[in-house]
This record gives structure tokens, C-alpha cells and sequence, in this order.
């Protein structure tokens, strides 16, 4: 049998490599990380190697993976950290102010980076967001609000703003009702203000409308 001839540089690597120069050369696996998520996701349904499980006020439980969620929320990561987790091993936590449906919502998005935000849950997520210090959905949820803004709704939007501590929302409702004054004093939410936010709306000096009395009329005799 004819024994297989290879060149020098065939059997040796190191020939290989040394007969030209050769800059090191960094090769990236775009998919590696969006693999990798789509992987825990569906051990995390499937409840396959979870160490955590989170109950809420109606009953509900879900699961999850500490690491992961230590790396997505600094909520998560001091939690996870305290000395009462540490000590008892007690892998079940209570998370008495969130919704089952917007805690589920969250835990998809930290292990996706996808989130849905509708008229129907971005009043739960944003509160939840703030909680969970997942400052993205936050931002979702504020960007989803201001463009919904109208004159119907502003003042309602303003309220949640502020009640919530959203300066950005805040302030966008605020220039809303200011250029939009004349179509917001027609909506049922400036007749159920109080007396103090009626005064102090009208009390702008950049209120688009040359005399506020006159469109307060409505509300004075309601």
C-alpha cells in the first residue's frame, strides 16, 4: 500500500501558522446569547433545574433561576443576597405587590428581552418595572403612555405620573393639557378635579388660551 505523502507544511502546524503572519482575530456567535436565553426560557416553563419560586396574593406560583435573575435585576440580586434567603435556603418568595399575570410578564421578558405592553397591562407593569428595577420596560411603559396621550386622557395620565414618580410621563402630560386646554376642560376627567388642581392648571402662564375662566365655567358649575 502507497504510503500517504504530505508536504512539510501539511504535517506541521506550527509551519502553518509561522509561513505567514497572522493577526489574532476575534470571532463572535451573534446567536450564541439569544440561543442561550431561548434555552433557559424553555427549561424555566418546563421547571427543569429552577432554585427559585415566587407565590403571589392569588395564589399563583411561577419559577425561576436565581443567577439569571440576579444578572437581570438589581431587585432579584439583593434578595437573593440577603442573609434571611442565604440562612433558611428557603427557595419560595412572597411577592405580595405584584400581579400573577404581570410578574409572569417580567419573568418572560428577563429571559427573552421581549416585552408586550398594552392599554390593559401597562397600569400593572410599570409599577412592577419600578419594583424590579427593569428599567427598560419601565421606559417601554412610558414611551407606550405618552403616545397615547390625548385631551381625553391626560389628566389621568398626569395622576399616574405623579403617583408613580414618572417626571418624564409627568411632564409630557403637563405640555399636553397646556397646548390641548380648550378640548380638556370639555372631558369628564377635568370635571372630577378638585379645586386645588383646577387652580393650579389655570394658573399657568403658558396655557394656550387667552381666558381661563371662561372655560372653567363647566367645572365651577357642576
Amino acid at each position: 500500500m502507497d504510503t500517504l505523502q504530505t508536504s512539510s507544511c501539511e504535517s506541521d502546524p506550527k509551519q502553518v501558522l509561522t509561513s505567514k503572519e497572522c493577526e489574532p482575530t476575534n470571532f463572535k456567535n451573534n446567536a450564541h446569547s439569544v440561543r442561550i436565553l431561548e434555552d433557559l426560557q424553555s427549561l424555566r416553563k418546563n421547571e427543569v433545574l429552577c432554585d427559585s419560586r415566587f407565590e403571589t396574593d392569588d395564589g399563583c406560583a411561577t419559577f425561576g433561576h436565581k443567577n439569571v435573575l440576579m444578572a437581570a435585576s438589581p431587585y432579584f440580586r439583593a434578595l437573593f443576597k440577603s442573609r434571611k434567603i442565604c440562612k433558611t435556603g428557603n427557595n419560595t418568595v412572597n411577592i405580595k405587590k405584584l400581579d400573577s399575570t404581570v410578574l409572569q410578564l417580567l419573568l418572560d421578558y428577563i429571559y427573552t428581552g421581549e416585552i408586550i405592553v398594552t392599554k390593559e397591562n401597562v397600569q400593572g407593569l410599570l409599577p412592577a418595572s419600578n419594583l424590579l428595577q427593569l428599567e427598560f420596560v419601565n421606559g417601554a411603559c412610558i414611551e407606550f403612555l405618552q403616545k397615547q396621550l390625548d385631551a381625553s386622557n391626560c389628566l389621568g395620565i398626569r395622576v399616574f405620573a405623579r403617583l408613580h414618580n414618572c417626571t418624564e410621563l409627568l411632564a409630557s402630560s403637563e405640555t399636553l393639557i397646556k397646548k390641548q386646554f380648550l378640548e380638556v376642560v370639555k372631558s369628564d376627567e377635568f370635571l372630577s378635579l378638585s379645586f386645588e388642581d383646577v387652580v393650579k392648571i389655570i394658573s399657568c402662564n403658558d396655557l394656550a388660551v387667552p381666558y381661563e375662566e371662561k372655560y372653567t365655567n363647566g367645572w365651577f358649575n357642576k
